[in-house]
């Protein structure tokens, strides 16, 4: 039986964000550059069923928390939800309150039917967490690409969250220490479909 969480910080010490060559898929099955993986990178919206390794997970996770920080404060907290059980109960609890919600097609739950979602806590304390948080997911998002792992940063599932009633316990068990507030979530998987780069502006980048 899968566990709801990984005892986060247990996992840490399996495995450490190490610069060893990983087979990417995404990348022709050569190793990239950072550059390669940041200008490859897409936002993944469908999912196969197949689960993230724990191992792989893990290292993922390892590379989140070696984003910079803040006065070193690490001010943030990461619950990992790999029960897919557990996301479609979310998920239904979320519908009963916002029963005009309609799910993407094929999917199972709120997060685009991902098999695993990061979910993200701010401190409320320190005016700059957030803005670690975001770091902090850049580098969940880049290492999963990198091992061929698609993901998708999300905000809406988690403001319906917030405002379900019936989903308070779910974000209760989330566990989330006092001064800690959900703040966003990423869905994580293996890609079921390639879309294309969306347009970016460079016009804003002015040197002076």
């Amino acid at each position: 039986m899968k566990k709801i969480f990984f005892a986060f910080f247990g996992l840490l010490a399996l495995a450490g964000c190490q610069p060893t060559p990983q087979e990417n898929p995404q990348q022709g099955g050569e190793t990239a550059s950072v550059d390669q993986v940041i200008m490859a990178r897409r936002s993944i919206r469908q999912y196969t069923s197949q689960q993230i390794d724990s191992a792989t997970l893990t290292q993922i996770l390892k590379c989140g928390i070696n984003a910079p920080n803040g006065r070193a404060l690490q001010a943030y907290e990461i619950r990992v939800v790999n029960n897919p059980e557990l996301l479609k109960d979310i998920t239904k609890a979320v519908l009963n309150d916002t029963p005009e919600m309609q799910l993407k097609p094929g999917a199972d739950n709120i997060f685009f039917g991902a098999k695993t979602v990061v979910f993200l806590a701010c401190d409320r304390g320190y005016d700059m967490s957030q803005v670690d948080c975001g770091l902090l997911g850049e580098n969940i998002i880049l290492s999963a690409w990198d091992k061929g792992i698609g993901s998708c940063c999300l905000a809406h599932p988690v403001r319906l969250m917030k405002e379900s009633p019936s989903c308070a316990p779910f974000i209760e068990k989330l566990d989330f220490c006092k001064n800690y507030e959900l703040l966003y979530c990423i869905a994580l998987g293996y890609p079921n479909e390639s879309p294309e780069a969306k347009p970016r502006r460079e016009d804003m980048i002015k040197f002076l």
